[in-house]
């Protein structure tokens, strides 16, 4: 009996170890769909203006080919909140490793084009993002899959 009890425990713990040493892999594909993000930070308030901080939130749909399009609306410190009330579409691209990190561009009209890194996470239901470029953007990002 002790020896079977022993078997068992030794067997499920080796399922256990093995499932704890599973490594999340990624590609293009694991990032298709719908992801909301919620965006804070701090930018440049308009050409050589004074830095004022962000908040604001994004709809970005992920194509699954390294192609991505996406709606913003920015609410600054200083700018206030657009003056249209609408949305802002943008397009861009992104890279994924294997390793789940990646890059992302993306270009909005009378912006300047920004450049992201992102790490996938959540078996691709999330997405942890920071502007890197230009650098006067100090500006970070957290998406969720809006449809499973």
């Amino acid at each position: 009996m002790k020896r079977i009890f022993l078997t068992l425990l030794l067997s499920t713990a080796t399922i256990y170890a093995d499932d704890a040493n599973v490594h999340q892999s990624c590609s293009l594909a694991t990032l298709r769909g719908e992801y909301g993000f919620s965006i804070a930070g701090s930018r440049p308030s308009g050409p050589h203006g004074p830095i004022e901080q962000i908040l604001g939130v994004a709809l970005t749909t992920f194509n699954g080919d390294g192609t991505l399009a996406q709606v913003d609306n920015i609410h600054g410190s200083i700018s206030g909140y657009p003056a249209s009330a609408e949305n802002r579409p943008g397009k861009g691209t992104y890279m994924l490793g294997e390793d789940c990190n990646g890059t992302m561009t993306l270009e909005n009209e009378g912006s300047p084009k920004l450049s992201l890194r992102i790490v996938v996470v959540n078996d691709g239901h999330e997405v942890r993002a920071v502007v890197v470029e230009p650098a006067v953007a100090m500006v970070t990002s957290n998406g969720v899959r809006v449809h499973p």
